[in-house]
């Protein structure tokens, strides 16, 4: 019997091995990549007046108010006390938040609706003043969604 035949037979299986391992890893990492499509994504404006800071939803997909975290800064420094949305009335903050904001309305934020905070004056810091950048960054389900500066 000759050993001749053997090691081009050998070769082949594993080649044909090599392919299949490298088709899989390429495949695997090509569905992996596509994780971005989950989280909504929505056109959101701030403008302040004072302390008060509202957020205007102008486009894109509909948010659910209960499944959003929102966090501000002044100037780069986040505030000691963050909003918790939807709520009737947040600590750190005046007054309850108004529009989608507030827990007694609809859980749905949609393009043309404006919701409302008052950074309370006495128990939340920093404090925005004249020129201060403040910026809203809102998350749904820990996947950002949107940033607004006033």
């Amino acid at each position: 019997m000759s050993r001749r035949a053997v090691s081009p037979v050998v070769g082949v299986v594993l080649l044909v091995a090599v392919t299949v391992v490298l088709a899989a890893v390429v495949g695997a990492f090509a569905i992996g990549v596509d994780n971005g499509g989950n989280a909504p994504e929505a056109a959101i404006t701030a403008e302040r007046t004072g302390n008060e800071i509202n957020l205007t939803h102008h486009s894109g997909d509909p948010l659910d108010v209960g499944e959003l975290t929102v966090r501000i800064s002044i100037d780069g420094e986040p505030l000691e006390k963050q909003p918790d949305v939807p709520a009737t009335g947040v600590a750190g903050f005046r007054g309850p938040p108004s529009g989608p904001f507030n827990a007694k309305s609809d859980d749905r934020w949609t393009a043309g609706e404006t919701a409302s905070l008052t950074i309370a004056s006495t128990t939340n810091s920093p404090q925005p003043s004249a020129g201060s950048r403040v910026t809203v960054k809102i998350y749904a389900e820990g996947e950002p969604v949107s940033t607004a500066r006033a």
